[in-house]
């Protein structure tokens, strides 16, 4: 449980961090969730492969592809906590007493995802113990630096793509379709599969979209291969603007989703 202390945000982030990570672990859901992953990356991982048999002949091609399935993972795992809580929350009452509070609704979004972390954390783990070694792909990143500089930053981005899904989840009654969108549309536009094996509209639209460089970077540091042609350097400032601007979007737009829902009703 956290401790007490003399700041009221820090004490209301910590109480809702722990409250989620305590709901998140509850049942059978978390084990579910990571081992359905761990299938997921197997899964994925070869049905990008065998549409594109070339990727088939190089050795670095099915390690390039697992590594981006693992950002997928980063947002799938997100979207599962966030729906199925904002879900319960809308049922029981108890978004619209949060609504009630002054906790800023973006805040108690956000301190879900430190539970969804965790259970991509798990996943990672037993897919480099199983999943890995059945594809033949080292688990062993080629510069650890970079591959924990890229992973910090594709899970920042992936819990600011679940703040922005947050707003379809709270005023729509079945967002499926967001979660659709955003869970398979977007890490395939966002370089998914490897740059070098994409088709040339994806490879245009992974050019100019901000989302794709922390993907880079995580696949980048994974296996030492530069699949983009972008120089390190731009590549982290081009990372750090795109997460940037997802979150000062969706901030500005769940606050004012949540002015709306206090004046009338969930």
């Amino acid at each position: 449980m956290p401790r007490n202390t003399s700041n009221p945000i820090l004490t209301i982030v910590l109480a809702e961090i722990w409250r989620a990570i305590r709901v998140s672990f509850r049942g059978f859901d978390a084990f579910i969730e990571v081992v359905s992953s761990v299938i997921f990356i197997l899964g994925i991982t070869l049905t990008i492969a065998v549409q594109n048999p070339s990727i088939l002949r190089d050795p670095h091609g099915v390690s390039g592809i697992s590594w981006g399935v693992i950002v997928f993972i980063m947002i799938s795992d997100k979207l599962w906590i966030l729906g199925h809580s904002l879900e319960r929350e809308k049922r029981g009452k108890i978004l619209e007493n949060i609504l009630a509070t002054n906790t800023p609704i973006w805040i108690h979004i956000l301190s879900q995802m430190p539970a969804a972390m965790i259970w991509t954390l798990a996943s990672l783990a037993i897919a480099s113990l199983t999943v890995f070694p059945m594809l033949g792909v080292n688990p062993v990143p080629a510069d650890p630096l970079i591959f924990i500089a890229g992973y910090v930053l594709s899970e920042t981005m992936a819990s600011g793509i679940a703040l922005t899904y947050s707003i379809a989840a709270m005023i729509m009654r079945r967002p499926w379709i967001a979660t659709n969108v955003l869970q398979f549309v977007l890490p395939v536009i966002s370089g998914m599969i490897p740059y070098t094996y994409a088709p040339q509209y994806l490879k245009e639209i992974m050019s100019v979209n901000p989302l794709s460089y922390p993907i880079e970077m995580l696949r980048r540091g994974a296996t030492g291969i530069n699949y983009m042609p972008i120089d390190p350097h731009l590549m982290i400032i081009y990372s750090l603007v795109g997460i940037a601007v997802i979150y000062i979007i969706a901030i500005a737009l769940t606050n004012h989703i949540a002015r709306r829902l206090r004046r009338t009703s969930i």
